[in-house]
């Protein structure tokens, strides 16, 4: 999918005096968490919003020796920065709250268009769920007012408000839990709602979203976490997907929580293990992220912050006084870690590193992450400050996000001219010194990598399309904004799929991409493309004189034959089979000889997928039979798997052949002080 030049970069590009230029920029986007303040508060259920002046409301059930007789309480944090906010002592016992709540069954607070609502539920003496409110930011909170009584004195085991003037809870019902609902319409709060889906064993708390009258709500049954929909239009009730199922009864996961931030959401639920199946005993939360609260990432654990009844994620990039600045807190009741959030205007995180650049090579294969190698002038030692160490974060460290522009000088007079092509994380940093040079080599790989991460857990997935598991499996690994072509492959069920634990995700991505040969590559702006190669594309690019190295080579070593297996037929003979074969019959005609390839694949139901799967084999297997290699000029605009045509000049002076071709990969070099910016194209056939 070649990238667009501009005018005056493309007459730039053809011109005999071509002048380079690139730019190279440095920007830590890591949220380096670490222990900013610690209370060392008593484990309880809680909860926390941002107030609409930028101060931090908190609510969490203070526990007594019975869980009937708990206290709510507020707290209200203005200054992050200081310790005295968060302490045991700032915690205030909120009107009517003290001593009758329901300790074990949640809380939640939230901003609905600027007024504070609180809930919790009655322990004592009755078991409605509570509301107060709080019109001014929280300094001050009227309540409680009674949202409604769940039927048959039933206690309640999680709690979500998603903003709207909403609540939803978990509930005591014969046969374990369900989940209800309530909406205030101006005068009061509507009668209970409960959903249609089946009772839940257990509950273990409550997280919601909404996005205009739909609600995504998210649960735990202890041990695993699972999603449902309500479409408040019309009161419909819809189950969803597991975000992590259940494998054992020895990981706990307890009180989901969400937050949303950059177009991402993301949940934190604590993982809990006591030991008694495995031997290993922790306690901690687990962060994953979603761009459709649908398809969830792995996430990273807070191994630091030991906790029980959750951690809210709450970024704030405006506090309401102090010198905290822009930062990203997850709130634990004994500990607050906190991170800077990425500014472009602050020096400690982000950097031009152009000036300094004296060479790069930057490579691209399919299969594998882009990798970009960068040779810095750190003469006088300029850097050296400027480097990541443990603890003290810098814009050179480890998962810092490298970003490259590539161009010529351009139009009259030349100005420099250049577009985006590539982003890439810093994985290595070497310092290279002498008596007479200091250098600093930077290496980093775009951001599939992510896809050789192993897989924390089991995932398995039953009647879903091809479009869904590899969504689901990108998003596993982190890589959320994907493009996929519409094709009817993308739409084809696949019976059973399963993502091993300890498997790297690339293995399960290639194994549903090998199904219906589908490629894939991340594009400058970190889009995962996916795509269907056809011999019929149009050719982006046209070399012919230009070319400065040559070597067009081709192969008769590959299969004109194939048969491929899919899973045999459900009934009917216990002989039969699912099968399809394709033959390339002017191949053998050529080579006059039969080259079998066969080929299994169990997700394969029918005849007609199987001839699918023959047809891209084949495909496959063509254009693997010729291969070529050209060195020519820099060019920004080429991608991999992009079409391009060869005219290589006549005889005497060439080979006289004129090709069509596919990059399968590419190498940039780029040298200052040789005048050197090249590009190294490796072809294959169309």
């Amino acid at each position: 999918m070649v990238r667009t030049l501009p005018n005056p970069l493309s007459a730039a590009l053809n011109s005999l005096t071509r002048r380079p230029v690139l730019t190279l920029n440095v920007a830590d986007h890591v949220l380096h968490y670490a222990p900013y303040q610690t209370p060392g508060t008593p484990e309880s259920w809680h909860d926390a919003c941002l107030a609409s002046d930028g101060s931090i409301v908190r609510v969490h059930l203070a526990r007594s020796s019975s869980f009937l007789t708990g206290t709510f309480q507020v707290q209200r944090i203005t200054d992050p920065a200081q310790a005295s906010q968060w302490a045991t002592s700032a915690w205030v016992t909120l009107p009517g709250a003290a001593g009758v709540m329901n300790q074990d069954g949640s809380c939640a607070v939230a901003n609905c268009g600027g007024l504070l609502r609180a809930f919790a539920q009655r322990g004592s003496g009755g078991n409605q769920l509570w509301v107060w409110t709080s019109a001014n930011n929280g300094l001050s909170w009227s309540g409680p007012t009674t949202v409604l009584s769940p039927p048959g004195n039933a206690l309640i085991k999680g709690i979500a408000c998603a903003g709207t003037n909403d609540v939803f809870f978990l509930y005591d019902v014969v046969g374990g839990e369900a989940l209800g609902c309530s909406f205030f319409n101006g005068t009061g709060w509507s009668s209970l709602q409960s959903w249609s889906l089946p009772p839940l064993g257990a509950g273990g708390g409550l997280a919601s979203a909404c996005s205009g009258s739909l609600y995504t709500l998210i649960y735990s049954d202890n041990y695993s976490l699972s999603t449902c929909t309500f479409n408040a239009a019309n009161g419909q009730w819809s189950s969803g997907v597991a975000i992590a199922p259940a494998t054992t009864t020895a990981i706990m996961r307890l009180a989901p929580r969400l937050s949303f931030a950059d177009g991402l959401y993301t949940l934190s639920c604590v993982e809990a293990d006591s030991g008694n199946l495995t031997g290993s005993v922790y306690s901690y939360p687990r962060l994953r992220q979603s761009l459709d609260l649908v398809h969830w990432s792995n996430g990273t654990i807070l191994h630091m912050l030991s906790c029980t009844y959750g951690a809210v994620v709450l970024p704030v990039a405006s506090p309401a006084s102090g010198n905290a600045g822009p930062r990203s807190y997850v709130l634990t009741m004994p500990t607050i870690a906190s991170a800077p959030l990425f500014q472009s205007t602050n020096p400690q995180q982000s950097l031009d590193l152009s000036p300094a650049v004296l060479a790069y090579r930057r490579l691209e294969r399919p299969g594998r992450p882009a990798r970009l190698e960068v040779l810095l002038d750190n003469s006088g030692g300029s850097y050296n400050a400027l480097v990541s160490s443990a603890g003290s974060y810098r814009p050179l460290g480890p998962g810092a996000t490298l970003t490259l522009s590539e161009g010529y000088y351009a139009g009259t007079p030349p100005s420099p001219t250049q577009i985006k092509t590539g982003s890439y994380v810093l994985s290595q940093l070497h310092f290279l010194r002498s008596p007479q040079e200091h250098r600093l080599l930077l290496v980093a790989n775009d951001r599939t990598r992510q896809l050789d991460l192993l897989a924390r857990y089991q995932n398995s997935y039953n009647g879903q399309t091809l479009a869904f598991l590899i969504s689901e499996v990108c998003a596993r690994a982190g890589l959320f904004t994907i493009a996929l072509p519409a094709t009817d492959q993308l739409s084809q069920t696949i019976p059973s799929f399963v993502i091993q634990a300890g498997q790297p995700y690339r293995a399960a991505l290639d194994e549903l991409c090998n199904t219906y040969g589908l490629v894939y590559f991340l594009d400058q702006d970190e889009v995962l493309r996916f795509r269907e190669l056809s011999s019929g594309e149009t050719p982006v690019w046209s070399y012919q004189p230009e070319i400065e190295l040559l070597s067009i080579g081709s192969s008769d070593e590959r299969a004109n034959h194939i048969i491929v297996s899919g899973r045999p037929p459900a009934s009917g003979s216990p002989q039969a089979l699912t099968t399809a074969e394709a033959y390339d019959d002017l191949h053998v005609q050529q080579v006059g000889c039969e080259r079998l390839r066969y080929h299994i694949d169990h997700k394969l139901t029918t005849t007609s997928q199987c001839a699918q799967k023959a047809a891209f084999l084949l495909a496959q297997e063509q254009r693997a039979a010729s291969r070529h290699r050209i060195t020519v000029p820099l060019n920004p605009a080429l991608q991999l798997f992009d079409a391009v045509t060869l005219i290589d000049s006549l005889a005497p002076t060439g080979s006289g052949q004129n090709l069509t071709c596919r990059i399968s990969g590419l190498t940039v070099r780029y040298a200052a002080q040789q005048g050197l910016a090249e590009m190294q194209l490796e072809l294959e056939g169309l």
